[in-house]
């Protein structure tokens, strides 16, 4: 079948619409009319080699919303007609030891992990395939995914909102859910305010958090940060963040910290101004090389301060999405203030573009 597909040609953030050859979905996959792909910035690092370096022409987006059009012969989830969301997690099988004892879907004995530079279902017209970055390639008209990646998408749930859920929302907002499990009461802080970030101050402010602290450099993302539950919010170019947070809790640090950003000292920070028997949830992160915690000391961990990390919002994929549905229909979540600016598939490198400027949550369109 031929698709609209954007490729970078080589290791970058340069991308060309192509017309490409996508394969027939494989028994355990779903072909998918896509209608919205959103922009994570993990997109732009993974093209730009960050998350691994490549050979080859490659293609991204793994927010994905739209319209089943096919299905491989095992599939029973879905049929096509059906609106869904597709996700990097996956659904646990549910019934395996690993399972019934609520590990993640990573402890899952009866789901395969894909395999990193497997070749793509997507082939150019010079016979080249196509390296897709997470598995998966959403700035597309179609696309194939696996049946396990797949959450229906009730019908009154716009297919943008759907795509936000599929990864940044749940990144940060499952993150504090199913990693802080705060106490109503318990004091909060988020270092980094762009999409997780902002989507963990939902989360902090549906449990009970108080007071919320964000912490951000861009005065625009401050001015965001307030709108989506933060209390106070700290400039760490201004003032020091530790000292501030330090002010604002009797001396104590908060209960729960929240790293949604990569970048030197960003831990080491945001550990300290984590109280003894707190907890910090590390999201954000640079490239693999870059991540070698070997600022912090055994001792500093004896009074019970923890540090923990997420994927994806450590929840169960068919399980929170439909949750985080009725918080947003109810108006307890507001994931349409995420949404930035809105691109067809063919203005995707200004999409791009425009997001690694700072963009919250860029939303690309790809079939009208």
């Amino acid at each position: 079948m031929k698709v609209k597909l954007a490729v970078a040609p080589k290791m970058g953030r340069q991308v060309f619409i192509e017309e490409v050859e996508l394969a027939d979905p494989g028994p355990e996959e779903v072909r998918i009319k896509m209608m919205t792909c959103t922009i994570c910035h993990s997109d732009i690092h993974a093209m730009s080699g960050e998350h691994g370096e490549y050979e080859g022409p490659s293609a991204a987006g793994h927010e994905i919303a739209g319209i089943v059009d096919e299905v491989g012969k095992n599939v029973t989830y879905v049929k096509p007609g059906d609106r869904v969301l597709a996700s990097l997690t996956r659904q646990n099988c549910g019934v395996c030891d690993n399972c019934l004892k609520g590990r993640s879907i990573w402890f899952c004995k009866n789901v395969t992990r894909p395999v990193p530079g497997a070749p793509s279902q997507y082939t150019r017209k010079n016979g080249e395939n196509i390296f897709l970055s997470y598995g998966m390639a959403g700035f597309s008209t179609y696309t194939n995914v696996s049946d396990r990646r797949l959450v229906k998408l009730d019908d009154d749930i716009p297919f943008e909102i759907g795509s936000a859920i599929a990864c940044g929302f749940m990144s940060g907002f499952g993150a504090v859910l199913n990693r802080s499990k705060i106490r109503p009461g318990e004091s909060f802080a988020v270092t980094g305010c762009g999409g997780v970030g902002l989507s963990a101050l939902m989360g902090a402010k549906v449990s009970g958090a108080v007071p919320i602290i964000a912490i951000d450099p861009k005065q625009e993302k401050r001015d965001a940060a307030i709108k989506f539950g933060a209390t106070h919010t700290i400039d760490p170019k201004a003032v020091d963040p530790v000292k501030a947070v330090l002010d604002l809790t009797d001396g104590y640090g908060v209960d729960h910290s929240f790293v949604a950003v990569g970048g030197p000292g960003i831990k080491r920070s945001t550990f300290n101004l984590t109280a003894n028997d707190g907890q910090m949830v590390v999201v954000g992160h640079l490239a693999l090389k870059d991540e070698v915690m070997d600022e912090f000391n055994f001792m500093e961990f004896l009074r019970g301060k923890r540090v923990t990390g997420s994927i994806l919002g450590a929840g169960i994929l068919r399980r929170d999405v439909p949750v985080f549905y009725e918080m947003y229909r109810r108006g307890m979540i507001d994931i349409d203030a995420l949404l930035t600016n809105r691109f067809k598939l063919d203005d995707i490198q200004e999409a791009l573009d425009d997001s690694e400027r700072g963009a919250l949550k860029n939303v690309v369109i790809c079939n009208e």
